[in-house]
Formats: C-alpha cells, sequence, structure tokens
C-alpha cells in the first residue's frame, strides 16, 4: 500500500510510518490476545468435558427411570410407607388406650383394697361389739 498526502507540491511518504505504528501496535496488543485467545479454546475444551461428562449422567438418569424394575420397587415402597404409617398410627393408639385401661385398672384396684379395708374393719368393729355385748361371768 502507498499512501501519500499532497502539501503544496511535496509529496509526503507515510508508508514507512504507517508499517510502524501498525507494528507497535501488534506488538502491544498481540501477546495478551494470544493469551486470551489460549484461554479461552482452554475454557471451551473444559466446557465440552463438562457438557460430555453432564450427557452421561443425564443419559445414565433416564436409563434409570425407565427401568419398570426400580418403578415397580419404588410404588412398592410407597405402597409399604402408607402402610407403616397406618401401623404406627394403630399402634400409638393402642399405646394410649392400654395407658388408660391401665391407670384405670390400678384406680379399681386401690378402690377394691380400700373398700375391703373398711369391711375389714367393720368386720372387726362387729366382733369387738358382739364380744362386748356377750355376757361375761360375773367374779365376785
Amino acid at each position: 500500500m502507498y499512501y501519500s498526502f499532497f502539501v503544496s507540491k511535496d509529496v509526503i511518504d507515510f508508508t514507512e510510518a504507517i508499517e510502524k505504528l501498525a507494528e507497535g501496535l501488534l506488538n502491544i496488543y498481540q501477546p495478551p490476545l494470544e493469551q486470551v485467545k489460549k484461554e479461552l479454546l482452554e475454557l471451551t475444551s473444559k466446557q465440552e468435558t463438562v457438557l460430555a461428562q453432564m450427557q452421561s449422567e443425564n443419559k445414565k438418569i433416564n436409563e434409570t427411570f425407565e427401568d419398570v424394575d426400580l418403578n415397580d420397587m419404588f410404588a412398592t415402597i410407597k405402597v409399604y410407607q402408607g402402610k407403616l404409617a397406618s401401623i404406627r398410627k394403630e399402634m400409638i393408639s393402642i399405646h394410649e388406650r392400654t395407658s388408660k385401661l391401665k391407670k384405670r385398672a390400678l384406680r379399681l384396684q386401690q378402690i377394691k383394697q380400700k373398700e375391703a379395708l373398711n369391711k375389714e374393719q367393720q368386720r372387726e368393729q362387729e366382733l369387738r361389739r358382739e364380744q362386748e355385748l356377750i355376757a361375761r361371768p360375773v367374779t365376785n
């Protein structure tokens, strides 16, 4: 390329200056740009590797979801979890009822013991009264 400007009648040639300026700009910006290019290529390579791994994992997960036996097993697990929850509720209910019955039985036992004690005390009192009423021989 040939650039020239006409000033008056003289022709000034800027070709050498333009080439040096271009060379200077390239020297300044080329190394960082090449480093950025290298880092972008490395990043792209790593992204492709990660993408391939993710696609592989997605394929495995999809295969797992499509496994009929596994799906049946999960359905069975849900059914048994429901049964287990039902049994647990029933056991808690039974435990509460037995606790109440035990308390009631203990209370009834205490009442019966008190009644038996009262009857025994009344019988003893009646025996004492009878013995007091029985005629005693008079001693002189």
